[in-house]
């Protein structure tokens, strides 16, 4: 109806899956990047969560549609189904004919065709949409599924998405033999108020006919208000703002167009926003309570003593975060909470390997329990975050560290200081790949509590150079004599000097794939066409570059394809662990 109005091919926010549309915000190119990476590894379940609204199908659509050609995957969109109905919608998924009735014929017809494709070198996936409403007994079929193995690897890779209460469901004690299964779990969040804007503008550009800005900023932040970054609201109201500037013959939406708009939509949409703001509200107050009983705990005792004297109370020596947290009390609501305390970059100087004393054969455990008073992850983060960011201070906020796990500190802890988290679960055989320092969780038998060291360096003799608190006494160790104690969790710190934490791709910004071509140049890669296009040369350059690392060779520039070619431009003066270390042609 308001196509013509706005010179408009088509309309930008229909509630549609459609790839045309395909906007990745940073979130969902985590859960991208972390699908195809456990995909690759064949690692058994994988469990991704997020609101209704955030996106969910949609990224299992684009996920599904760039699996490598050796994958087989089985779509279950309607998981309302008890155990032999889903066993049936897996065959006719997977096209295998069969006569079986039975969850036992029907199993063992699966495993002869998983069989059968593994024989052929091809794996297979079976990614289950909306899966909260799968049933225990379903679920336990699904545990049984997961048996499905050779000595060697799992025959069927299982992706379980769903709401919220999915993970609730695997958290109860009767799921916890699935619980134990999933090696990758994920939460998808709502965009942020500027992938907000970007979402609605890049929906603008791919159906305007020409160059044009149909949403005022002040109306951009009213929808985000409204919505909290959930894509679903985002392009309802989005859709109902552009028939009402419509109807009132205005070119651009208003905050008042997004007002009208939200009258006449359904009530549930203020109550999801006025419900947001009660909820921000309690935080708040809670935060402020948190934040006067943790502040001497947690600033005084947990920052190292050596960096004490480099906090500044004085104004004039403090950096005072952007957005201040206000505290909320009943007694007065326009308080502000004093300026947030900020490590200032200023720590030891890098020692020499060959002074690492070598931890010698079944001596780590005493190493690590001599170490472990000061191996905290907010140590291990301060000193490495500070490797990346040799010109600017580091800090972290108290209330930052009240957040329990450690995979959610680790990433808002980055966040703070305009750094990137990538965090690696079973992958030992990266590591040396990605040459860039990694923070190990590890466990002492018999301590509840999980340290934090990280790992600065490998020798020619492929040992470990480990340390941490400081970083003032550093241990050299072979990786198997670590084995024992690590628990999984590995956390690589990184900056993302492309300027876009973006996946670049096909339909990247023409500024962030000049930059790509600029650097294929740069490491050797000859290109003749240098227009912002992301064409088949660049492709098969970043295959190429792909398969020397032994990434998934999908042609497109993630999160581990950037690591990996920071690394390739030996001149950037990033943190390495090996700086002579090159790989196996």
């Amino acid at each position: 109806m308001y196509n013509t109005f706005f010179d408009l091919r088509k309309k930008p926010f229909k509630l549609v899956p459609n790839p045309e549309f395909l906007f990745l915000g940073k979130c969902h190119e985590e859960v991208l990047a972390h699908l195809t990476y456990a995909t690759s590894q064949g690692d058994g379940f994988v469990e991704i969560t997020g609101e209704v609204g955030t996106g969910k199908t949609t990224l299992c659509r684009v996920f599904l549609e760039n699996l490598d050609k050796d994958i087989e995957a089985a779509f279950i969109f309607n998981s309302k189904l008890d155990s032999t109905q889903l066993l049936k919608a897996i065959h006719k998924e997977l096209g295998i004919i069969s006569i079986a009735n039975g969850p036992v014929e029907l199993t063992q017809d699966l495993n002869d065709f998983l069989l059968e494709k593994k024989s052929q070198g091809k794996s297979v996936i079976l990614l289950i949409d909306e899966a909260q409403n799968l049933g225990k007994e379903t679920l336990e079929q699904l545990r049984l599924l997961s048996n499905l193995e050779t000595t060697s690897s799992k025959l069927l890779q299982i992706i379980l998405v769903g709401q919220p209460e999915l993970r609730e469901i695997l958290d109860s004690h009767e799921m916890r033999q699935l619980r134990q299964r999933i090696n990758l779990s994920y939460h998808i969040y709502p965009m942020t108020q500027k992938e907000t804007f970007d979402y609605i503008t890049h929906r603008i550009n791919i159906t305007s006919r020409k160059p044009q800005t149909l949403f005022t900023r002040s109306a951009q932040k009213k929808i985000f208000q409204l919505t909290r970054g959930i894509p679903r609201l985002i392009n309802i109201i989005c859709d109902r703002a552009l028939l009402v500037a419509y109807s009132q013959n205005q070119n651009r939406v208003t905050p008042s167009s997004v007002k009208v708009a939200i009258d006449e939509l359904d009530i549930n949409i203020h109550n999801q926003s006025h419900s947001g703001s009660i909820w921000k509200k309690t935080a708040m107050a809670l935060f402020s309570i948190i934040f006067i009983l943790s502040i001497f705990s947690v600033v005084f005792l947990d920052i190292p003593w050596k960096w004490r004297d480099k906090i500044k109370m004085d104004e004039s020596k403090v950096k005072i975060l952007n957005e201040q947290i206000i505290t909320v009390s009943p007694l007065d609501s326009n308080k502000k909470k004093e300026p947030l305390l900020v490590v200032k970059e200023s720590l030891p100087p890098e020692p020499v390997l060959a002074d690492s004393p070598l931890i010698e054969k079944g001596k780590a455990k005493t190493v690590l329990s001599v170490i472990k008073d000061t191996a905290t992850r907010a140590n291990a983060f301060l000193y490495v975050a500070s490797l990346w960011n040799s010109e600017s201070m580091i800090h972290l906020n108290p209330l930052t560290q009240q957040i329990q796990s450690n995979v959610d500190f680790f990433k808002v802890a980055a966040v703070q200081n305009n750094l990137q988290i990538l965090y690696l679960e079973k992958s030992q055989d990266l590591i040396e790949k990605l040459n860039f320092p990694v923070i190990f969780g590890f466990k002492l038998p018999g301590d509840p509590v999980k340290g934090f060291f990280w790992l600065d360096g490998i020798t020619l003799d492929n040992e470990y150079i480990i340390s941490s608190g400081q970083g003032e006494k550093k241990y050299k160790i072979v990786p198997e004599e670590l084995s024992p104690y690590l628990r999984g969790d590995k956390y690589i710190i990184w900056k993302d000097n492309f300027g876009n934490n973006r996946i670049i791709a096909k339909n990247s910004s023409k500024y962030s794939i000049m930059a790509l071509k600029l650097l294929l140049t740069e490491i050797g890669i000859p290109l003749v066409d240098m227009s912002p296009v992301y064409d088949t040369p660049v492709k098969q350059a970043i295959k190429q570059i792909q398969k020397k690392y032994g990434l998934v060779e999908d042609g497109l520039v993630g999160t581990l394809t950037k690591i990996v070619l920071l690394n390739e431009k030996k001149d950037y003066d990033v943190p390495r662990l090996n700086n002579t270390r090159e790989l196996d042609q």
